[in-house]
């Protein structure tokens, strides 16, 4: 009998542990003794009087993990204390038994067979077996026994506290995954009970709550499916469980389908899936070791783990657990050994947790559905029909996987025999599928096939099921695994099928977003559902946060309002999604985010961002003091499109962004700002420790494509509209960027390509002149600086205003009325003077009438204004005043003060120096003016912008420089001439600090060169190299200071620290760099450092004496010539070397790009003296003074604030019509987008018709080849060897077939195309010619004789006879010798003999291709296709009437640079006779100019020219001028040569051309490689016009 359980009294918990760490509370899951009656409530009950006690001693926390177990041993101690001061021992128990129940024990049950039932009831054995499976020993002591009944679990067993719970380990898998499992009593099915399993899924077990439920059935067993379907399998399943949040849910042991979803999660690093595995407790393997005798904490986590051992093969009616599940239910009924047990848990489980667990997506609808679940059968034995027709009557979607296997393919069978009927049930008409009873016997065959063993009355049963689920056909489908087939698709296609109304709308949809799969919603969701704005905007927001870009189209296009749906609440909710944390923006926000507002990501600090990006004058109207969230935040935001693309962009939502920009307002400046966070994003990826390269450039080139099609957009303005409409585009403020315009824009944020595009440098071009007409030259600009000369020169006409016409019409008037012409007009306010009842007199007057001219030319004052307000009159005024300072501060330098003239008599002050103050003291408002104009807001951010400019640096440390040097000559003036520091005057720092400032002052010349085109970039590479130049001089000083250091330790180890000895240590070795070496030097330092005389050693010491005398000096002297050795060869060779590489590298790199970097500082330069004053210092001062006194007078009059606003009020604002702004672009770009559709449509074509040639080419040289071997081989004396390659049908020349032969009259044999290959068997004898003047030249080197046999050297070979090479050898490889004759690579011409040629076999030419591009009158490239035009030195052949590159044979011993050069001055500059000065000019010119060229071409070259017997084979090279600087200065000339008249131009590519020989050819292969357009090409549609 058992003591009852005696109250305790509370234990307080210790004063310095604070309640959540109280022990008792913390041990016992947060309830102290106090708070329960008895013991046993408390956690502890008291043992027997037999001392019977539980064998748990631990905490059991079920997979719960809980902080404070430390403090356990601790509260036992205290409640053995305080027991054992009681006083009263024999009451109370001392050891104290396990703790009060977990929650899982509390609330989740087992079942114990409580009455033994013998089975058999006959059995005799000591041990007999109960019904249960169980032996009678392993039943509870004092077990009744019952064997009248069946053995039954609902009668013959007890609900009692599951004891297997907690983590498992599998000691025999690889991995550190540790599911968590329950035993489960199988009544939970009920729906009271069920909740304690949701309640433990969701509170104890941590599961994230899904957004679908797959449930995996099939057959226990191993089955044989192929690798690669099992393969896609895997991956669909995974795939869809992974996007979806999806739990998956299988039989939960290592076989058959549930081992293969196991496979599946481990193969596809899928550890995050929930995987819940539902088994029979009675079936698994090993299972005692799951009951807490087994069990260990883990000291990590402080839960329970049992270890579960899985190295030895299971029983037949056993099975292990899968590793690779993340959770287990097994379910217990009491028995072990028998299959089957959990199916009904399992069902009951789905449906409530698809209850429970319901629509996450519809979170509007008022009756929710439920979360959506599909069966899947994989194989499948004989219970799985039925599980499948449960799971279909619980309204579920099936699967079945046809070709798995037994039940899957019974199944498939049967809905493959079944047919589809309609039924009507009342008023409904229905359409059911139905299996005809004509199949029956099939489908029983098939069933009698997998199942024989089954009885009839169960496989009659499995037919019946069968017929009841054929009826459901559209929670039925059926799909066969194919490679390439995607199972996720069949997924979503059969959730879908399973519902037609409107109750899963939604959650298809998003299952649809959330693969990807946008066809399938077209077809099956979106034709069949309708949804209203709040669903299409709830869809649009998952649509967008998730970065489907095509379901972000399709509902935008199905009526989803961006506007109603974009909001200021919406916009930063969706920069706070979780799923964008990951992105670059996140990394470089989010820590500020954290720091500033708790981590939220507001649209204020995004407006920071977006400030920090794109820098300049922006400013964000989110940062502004006046704004507020609160009231604004459900107003729709504005331009909703253009904040998207910046959104997308920010968070690398590239398809997405350009999505929105194809729909945005301003796409010109959406484009620039979407550039510039992309470039923003990648500079930061690339500036981290830990860079993303990849990323880094992939970022690049988004930035480079949004302003490309910037550009695209702008480009189609400029060509679409004329230029007044244009120009507004490029100068109208805009509020996206706080009302800068395009052309700032592009400054700020960097877009070089933009600023080069033709419409901004033409508005440039025009703004540079003014109003005076572009045509005035700088001479005459300058020339007109005195008034009045200024009038002399040409300005702009101006548009009259209504009232100058209205002014020109009754001047008119009053002329005719003095003429005596009409009588009687009526003058109208608005337009003009009309004449009424005019008779017919007055019709000769009226048609007098001219009508108002629409412009007029300028007025003197006009004039005036126009002429020095220009900036172009401003550059030209400010860089020759400057110059003028720069003499006259030279000269002050160099002439010495008396000589000047000084202004008084006791003053050192000249006229000079006063004029040099006065334009100083002029250029300190001009750099203000220049600071204050920037385009940044606040004086800060000006300050940052003006000094990035190094000439701005460079001005400001000059001014101040000089301002020292003149105070100190002003000290100077009053003061005597006292020594400042030694023998150093007042007077001579003075001097000195005077030269430093013109130093500085004088390197602001550097800027007139950013106007030429071509010394422009030069002054860039310059400042580039400067940069590369200080890299280097650190590297070079390392190996300075290292050899510095060495040398004078062992020169004078004995010398004393001293300056002069630190300044040896850089100086001395900087001079060897240059050459001076100083061994003498070096000798006497050794000398006098190593001397140990006192008195020194004298000046006639010998060294080499001192040296044998003194060894170690002579060790330090030979060590030391080491050190210069090593020293100078890796400072004068290696290092000087790497820094040409470096600047080679920099010159290419910025060469490549200097008509963009010229550009950019065109506009740089046009921007700066536009704002500038018109006056050049000194005079500048005059128009300060003025400007002063206005802005004085200004403030005086406004001195009332009320008087300011109405003056601020009545400024009239800039009359732009921002709605017809907007069309214009929105046109150009839908006119840009048909361009590039076309473009793209042409290259498709292009690329098609490449493929296709290829392809034929290959069949061709195929058929050949075949045909070849068939015929096998033979020998003819007119064909080589036959093991010759046999030629493609491109490869057939056809100009060399060309009769007669030219300049002769000589007909050629015809031969057709099949029979110009060698290897062709045909009779064959051509006539055989020979030029008589080439056989009249006997020079063997220049001219071969008419005897092959006699040539110098081999054919086939490279021959160099005292330095005259021969070659012979040919670009086509070895060509065929027969009988000592040479025979044309590519086949028969018709001819035998050289013809004109000079040598037998291959004539080598030089064909220089001197190339530019085309350009207009205003010298603007031109396009056609998007591509550049190009224009090639061209010559006209008279005779035959077409036009040719310039070429000619290569001389022997010439070499081909030397060829091109000579080529090229005897075709087409006329050196032939040109007098030797003017040759020697061009010689330079072309050695200048030709260094670099791109081989085009090395081959055969199909010539009018070639016989059998001897061919052109030609060096084709093109030296291209990009900037229209060098080859167009050539002086091309008419020249004439053998006897025919030369004509030489630059020709613009057209393909009316007719181009001799295969200079079409070549000409194609120029466009290809200088990525021009190809007008030869098959998709040129358009005819170029010819520019002259």
């Amino acid at each position: 009998m058992s003591h009852r359980p005696r109250v305790l009294d509370p234990i307080p918990a210790p004063s310095a542990a604070p309640d959540f760490l109280h022990p008792i509370r913390v041990a016992y899951g947060g309830y102290t003794s106090s708070e329960h009656k008895d013991v046993e409530t408390a956690g502890y009950k008291s043992s027997d009087n037999k001392g019977n006690s539980s064998d748990n001693k631990e905490v059991e926390t079920g997979g719960v993990e809980t902080g404070g177990v430390g403090y356990l041993s601790e509260a036992k101690n205290m409640w053995a204390r305080r027991i054992r001061g009681g006083g009263n021992r024999n009451r109370v128990h001392q050891t104290l038994q396990r703790p009060a129940k977990t929650w899982i024990e509390e609330h989740i049950k087992s079942r114990q067979c409580c009455v033994f039932v013998r089975t058999p009831p006959n059995q005799e054995s000591t041990d007999p077996i109960c019904g249960c499976g169980y032996v009678k020993s392993a039943h509870p002591p004092n077990t009744s026994e019952d064997n009248s009944k069946k053995w039954d679990y609902r009668q013959h067993t007890k609900l009692i506290d599951t004891n297997a719970f907690g983590r498992l380990n599998f000691v025999d898998e690889d991995g550190n995954q540790q599911p968590q499992f329950v035993k489960v009593s199988v009544d939970y099915e009920e729906p009271d009970k069920m909740k304690n399993i949701i309640k433990l899924f969701e509170s104890r077990w941590c599961l994230p709550a899904p957004n679908l439920l797959i449930s995996v059935t099939g057959g226990a067993k191993d089955f044989q499916v192929a690798p690669e379907l099992l393969s896609e399998f895997k991956r669909g399943l995974i795939k869809a469980a992974k996007s979806t949040n999806a739990w998956v849910v299988t039989g939960g042991t290592n076989t058959g389908v549930m081992k293969l979803v196991g496979e599946a999660v481990r193969g596809h690093s899928a550890s995050n899936v929930t995987t819940i595995g539902i088994a029979s407790w009675g079936i698994i393997k090993n299972k005692q070791n799951l009951v807490r005798q087994n069990r260990r904490k883990d000291p990590g986590k402080q839960t329970l783990v049992f270890d579960y051992p899985t190295k030895a093969d299971p029983e037949s009616n056993e099975a292990y657990m899968d590793p690779n599940h993340s959770h287990f239910l097994l379910v217990d009924n009491g028995t072990q050994k028998k299959f089957g047990v959990e199916i009904s848990m399992r069902g009951a489980l789905e449906a409530a947790v698809c209850h429970h667990f319901q629509d996450s997506y519809d979170t509007q609808a008022a009756d929710k559905c439920a979360l959506p679940m599909i069966c899947i059968l994989v194989e499948g034995g004989p219970n799985s029909i039925a599980t499948c027709l449960a799971a279909i009557r619980n309204g579920n979607p099936v699967l079945v996987l046809k070709g798995s296997g037994r039940s899957a393919d019974i199944i498939c069978q049967a809905y493959a025999m079944s047919n589809c009927v309609v039924t009507y049930e009342g008023h409904v008409e229905t359409m059911q599928r139905m299996l005809p009873d004509e199949y029956k016997d099939e489908v029983m065959m098939e069933i009698n096939k997998h199942f024989m063993p089954l009885k009839d009355d169960v496989k009659q049963g499995m037919y019946d099921s069968l017929l009841e689920l054929m009826k459901f056909d559209n929670l039925l489908t059926v799909f066969e695994l194919q490679g390439g087939s995607d199972f996720d698709n069949a997924i979503l296609i059969a959730i879908i099928r399973s519902v037609s109304d409107n109750r899963a709308k939604m959650s298809q949809m998003m299952l649809a977003i959330t693969w990807d799969r946008l066809m399938i919603a077209e077809k099956l969701i979106l034709t069949r559902h309708s949804y209203d704005d709040q669903e299409l905007e709830q869809l649009l927001r998952v649509a967008i946060i998730q970065n489907k870009t095509g379901f972000v189209k399709k509902l935008l296009d199905s009526n989803a309002d961006m506007k109603h749906y974009l909001t200021y609440s919406e916009l930063q909710s969706l920069y706070n999604t979780m799923d964008l944390k990951t992105q670059t923006f996140a990394k470089v926000m989010f820590t500020r985010a954290e720091a500033s507002y708790g981590g939220v990501i507001t649209l204020q600090l995004i407006g920071e961002f977006l400030e920090e990006v794109i820098e300049g004058s922006f400013r964000s109207p989110w940062t502004r003091s006046t704004f507020s969230y609160e009231s604004i935040c459900s107003t729709p935001v504005l331009c909703p499109y253009d904040v998207m693309v910046v959104f997308a962009s920010i968070m690398e939502f590239h398809e997405m962004a350009l999505l929105f920009w194809n729909k945005c307002k301003e796409p010109i400046v959406s484009g620039l700002i979407a550039a510039k966070i992309n470039w923003f994003l990648s500079e930061f990826e690339s500036n981290k420790l830990a860079c993303d390269e990849d990323n880094a450039e992939l970022l690049f080139k988004q930035g480079k494509e949004f302003e490309l099609r910037s550009c695209g957009v702008l480009s189609t303005c400029y060509r679409k509209y004329e230029r007044k409409e244009w120009t507004r585009i490029l100068t109208a403020p805009r509020s996206l960027v706080n009302n800068m315009n395009l052309i700032e824009l592009a400054k700020n944020i960097g877009a070089d390509s933009f600023v080069a595009e033709s419409a901004v440098q033409s508005y440039l071009n025009h703004t540079w002149m003014g109003e005076i007409h572009h045509t005035t030259s700088m001479k005459k600009i300058l020339f007109c600086f005195v008034p009045p000369l200024f009038l002399l020169l040409r300005y702009n006409k101006r548009n009259m205003t209504s009232e100058e016409k209205q002014a020109w019409e009754y001047r008119q008037e009053q002329k005719m009325r003095k003429r005596g012409g009409i009588k009687s007009l009526v003058l109208t306010p608005s337009r003009s003077t009309l004449p009424v009842t005019a008779g017919a007199d007055d019709a000769e007057d009226c048609r007098s009438l001219k009508p108002a001219p629409t412009r007029r030319k300028l007025h003197s004052r006009e004039a005036f204004m126009a002429y020095y307000n220009s900036p172009a009159t401003k550059f030209t005024l400010h860089f020759v005043t400057y110059f003028l300072f720069l003499i006259l501060y030279g000269y002050t330098l160099l002439v010495p003060d008396k000589r000047q003239g000084y202004i008084f008599h006791n003053s050192n002050f000249t006229v000079i120096d006063i004029i040099l103050f006065l334009w100083v003291c002029g250029q300190v408002p001009s750099e203000w003016h220049q600071l204050m104009k920037q385009i940044p807001m606040t004086l800060k951010e000006k300050v940052a912008v003006h000094f990035r400019d190094v000439f701005n640096v460079l001005d400001i440390l000059g001014i101040a420089t000089f301002y020292v040097a003149f105070l100190m000559k002003l000290i100077a003036d009053r003061t005597d001439e006292i020594p400042v520091s030694g023998a150093f005057t007042l007077r001579n720092y003075y001097h000195l600090i005077n030269v430093v400032a013109f130093m500085l002052l004088a390197t602001r010349v550097i800027q007139v060169l950013e106007v030429s085109m071509n010394l422009g970039p030069k002054v860039i590479m310059i400042g580039k190299m400067m940069v590369d130049l200080c890299f280097f001089l650190f590297l070079m000083l390392i190996f300075l200071l290292t050899y510095g250091i060495a040398s004078q330790a062992l020169q004078a180890p004995n010398e004393e620290i001293s300056g002069y000895r630190i300044y040896n240590v850089v100086l001395l070795p900087l001079l060897n760099i240059f050459g001076e070496i100083g061994l003498e030097d070096m000798q006497a330092n050794l000398v006098e450092g190593h001397c140990t005389i006192p008195e020194g050693c004298g000046d006639d010491v010998n060294f080499r004496d001192f040296v044998d005398s003194e060894r170690v000096v002579a060790v330090h002297y030979y060590v030391l010539q080491v050190f210069m050795f090593v020293y100078l060869i890796l400072v004068n060779v290696l290092l000087l070397n790497l820094l040409i590489a470096i600047f080679s590298n920099t010159y290419e790199t910025i060469e490549s790009e200097a008509s963009t970097i010229w550009k950019v500082q065109w506009c740089s330069v046009v921007t700066e003296f536009k704002q500038r004053q018109p006056l050049p210092n000194p005079f500048s001062l005059i128009y300060y003074v003025i400007m002063g006194f206005r802005w004085v007078v200004t403030k005086c009059q406004f001195s009332n604030k009320c008087l300011q606003q109405c003056a601020q009020k009545g400024k009239a604002a800039p009359d732009i019509d921002y709605y017809e702004l907007y069309m214009l672009v929105s046109e150009a770009r839908e006119v840009y987008f048909a361009k590039r559709d076309e473009d793209d449509d042409e290259a498709d074509t292009r690329k098609n018709l490449k493929d296709i040639r290829d392809k034929l080419e290959l069949v061709s040289q195929q058929v050949n080849q075949t045909s070849s071997l068939m015929r096998g081989p033979s020998v003819s004396l007119d064909r080589p060897d036959p093991a010759v390659n046999p030629l493609k049908h491109h490869d057939i020349h056809k100009d060399s077939r060309k009769s007669p032969y030219m300049g002769t009259g000589i007909e050629r044999l015809l031969v057709a195309d099949k029979n110009v290959p060698w290897e062709m068997s045909c009779p064959y004898n051509p006539p055989d010619y020979t030029d008589m003047d080439i056989l009249k030249n006997t020079d063997k080197f220049a001219v071969d004789p008419p005897d092959p046999s006699a040539i110098i050297g081999r054919l086939n070979e490279e021959v160099d006879i005292n330095g005259d090479k021969v070659d012979r050898t040919s670009f086509c490889g070895t060509y065929p010798v027969v009988d000592g004759v040479p025979l044309n690579p590519r086949g028969r011409t018709g001819l035998k003999g050289r013809g004109h040629l000079n040598r037998w076999g291959p004539n080598h030419t030089a064909e220089p291709i001197v190339t530019r591009w085309a350009r207009d009158a205003q010298d603007n490239r031109l396009y056609m296709d998007g591509l550049p035009v190009m224009e090639f030195v061209g010559i006209f052949l008279r005779e035959s009437k077409k036009w040719a590159l310039p070429g000619g044979p290569i001389r022997h011993g010439e070499k081909l640079t030397a060829a091109l050069r000579r080529e090229l001055g005897e075709d087409a500059l006329g050196s032939i006779g040109m007098e030797e000065a003017e040759m020697e000019h061009i010689k330079e010119m072309m050695h200048e100019h030709l260094a670099l060229g791109i081989a085009v071409y090395r081959g055969y070259v199909d010539d009018p020219q070639n016989t059998d017997n001897a061919w052109v084979e030609s060096h084709a090279i093109n030296y291209h001028d990009s900037l229209g600087s060098s080859f167009s200065r050539f002086p091309l000339k008419t020249s004439e040569y053998g006897g025919e008249v030369l004509s030489v131009e630059w020709i613009t590519l057209d393909r009316n051309l007719d181009l001799y020989g295969n200079h079409e050819w070549i000409l194609e292969k120029v466009c290809f490689h200088r990525h021009a357009y190809n007008p030869f090409s098959t998709t040129a549609k358009k005819h170029l016009p010819v520019v002259s």
